[in-house]
């Protein structure tokens, strides 16, 4: 298969969960990052999720890796949401309420947790595979690699968020659809998985 990854500034995210992955020995049927181009430069909003980057960014970066997953007869998609900090934003602006001596409101509650937007893509996308959240890209794959070798899942779709943590950092998110097995090998001659660019949706 010729796998559709993204070019542009975003190709780094997408091309190292590739290799991360295929390198655990899974195949990866679908990439996507944000950013992808210069005009990635905030995330769509999405709705029932406020302040906070953390969420749109993994919502949007997933909606494109799905959008090119190979047409394939339905199947069980798992959720793996990757972070090691989670929502950074959102923590710090429920900080800064706190210190003022004021109160959260409850979307700040319900959106505390990264399983929030994990929850929120299985619904959009009629996902009905387990949902976990974990810190480490590793852990994650080690997640993923069980879901599909104990039959929980036929596929799982992996989205690793990095929040920018300084004002001269940019948000970046990548996602990979997994599938059981090593990444099939009948790619273009002397291609290599990162070869094609993928048509946005």
């Amino acid at each position: 298969m010729t796998l559709l990854t993204p070019a542009g500034p975003g190709r780094s995210a997408a091309a190292s969960l590739t290799g991360q992955a295929e390198a655990a020995g899974l195949r990866v049927l679908a990439a996507a990052a944000w950013p992808e181009s210069a005009a990635d430069r905030v995330p769509p909003p999405l709705a029932g999720f406020v302040v906070s980057s953390f969420s749109p960014l993994a919502a949007e970066t997933a909606r494109r890796c799905l959008a090119r997953r190979p047409a394939a007869a339905a199947a069980v998609t798992a959720v793996v949401v990757v972070s090691p900090l989670g929502d950074l934003a959102g923590a710090v602006h429920v900080a800064g309420i706190v210190e003022g001596g004021g109160r959260p409101g409850p979307l700040l509650f319900f959106q505390a947790v990264p399983n929030a937007v994990a929850g929120h893509l299985a619904a959009r996308w009629q996902l009905t595979g387990p949902v976990v959240c974990v810190g480490d890209t590793n852990a994650g794959l080690d997640v993923a690699a069980l879901l599909l070798e104990d039959g929980d899942a036929d596929e799982a779709l992996l989205i690793r968020v990095d929040q920018a943590a300084t004002a001269a950092a940019r948000d970046r998110a990548g996602a990979v659809l997994l599938g059981a097995g090593p990444q099939e090998s009948d790619a273009r001659p002397g291609s290599g998985p990162h070869d094609s660019e993928g048509a946005q949706p």
